[in-house]
């Protein structure tokens, strides 16, 4: 089956995520629509668009020029887009207008590294924790909701960006999807039980019920840091390799 069909069968879900204590990663993972299937699924994607809706793109696309320039005016050397903006700004953008300003960036990105396998520890149960208090101090599937938004821009937004720049068409987010999308593959599990590697090379937001549903926030939020970034010269760029990511590790780029 194509990677189409695949994402559109019924037959095909997401492998499922064992539940855990409230304000655990395995919690996490388990309360939000990702990971889910069925009514429950539905139920909770729908909380992820609930949280979505009253979201201005240019809004979000503004406050990510601005974030990112920030950083640039504050820097006195050589910056790691990487390191420094691709990640923290468009999390912290989102989860101010998701209603958690003071969201720390840096726990979502020690969610987002556990996140995708459930690979838990301390830290990221601790990142969790810390998170539900951001959204109110209530596990609930709401909160699960709002964090798995902040969790998934993380990291493919991060790559999105990096592609764009490393591209040299800043300006031209969407256009760099079509080249060198940043979602490589996501898993489903058959009715046999068997996972299957899905190729996201031509649906970099997925299809099907389980297509992510913040596209166009995500546009807007690497489009604002690219723009910021347009005129920088970039200095280095570092690749790793990652299982389902494209991204560069490093792109360093002149203060």
């Amino acid at each position: 089956m194509d990677s189409l069909a695949l994402l559109t069968d019924p037959a095909f879900a997401p492998p499922p995520a064992p539940d855990g204590p409230p304000g655990s990663l395995a919690w996490l993972r388990h309360g939000v629509a990702r990971f889910a299937s069925g009514p429950a699924h539905r139920r909770r994607r729908d909380l992820a668009l609930e949280a979505l809706a009253p979201l201005d793109s240019k809004d979000l696309r503004v406050r990510a020029r601005e974030g990112a320039a920030a950083v640039l005016a504050a820097a006195v050397g050589p910056v790691d887009v990487m390191d420094w903006i691709a990640r923290d700004v468009p999390v912290g953008v989102l989860a101010a207008a998701l209603g958690a300003p003071g969201a720390d960036p840096g726990l979502v990105r020690t969610v987002a590294a556990a996140y995708p396998v459930g690979d838990s520890s301390p830290a990221a149960d601790a990142a969790v924790v810390a998170l539900v208090d951001a959204f109110g101090g209530v596990a609930d599937e709401a909160s699960a909701a709002r964090i798995g938004l902040l969790v998934q821009t993380c990291e493919a937004t991060a790559a999105l960006i990096g592609n764009t720049l490393r591209a040299k068409t800043a300006a031209r987010v969407a256009a760099v999807l079509g080249t060198d999308p940043p979602v490589l593959a996501t898993f489903r599990q058959g009715p046999d039980g068997v996972r299957v590697r899905v190729d996201l090379a031509a649906l970099p937001f997925g299809a099907g019920a389980h297509a992510c549903p913040g596209r166009d926030q995500a546009l807007a939020l690497a489009t604002g840091v690219c723009e910021a970034l347009r005129h920088k010269h970039v200095l280095r760029i570092e690749e790793e390799p990652h299982p389902t990511l494209r991204m560069p590790s490093v792109l360093e780029v002149a203060p």
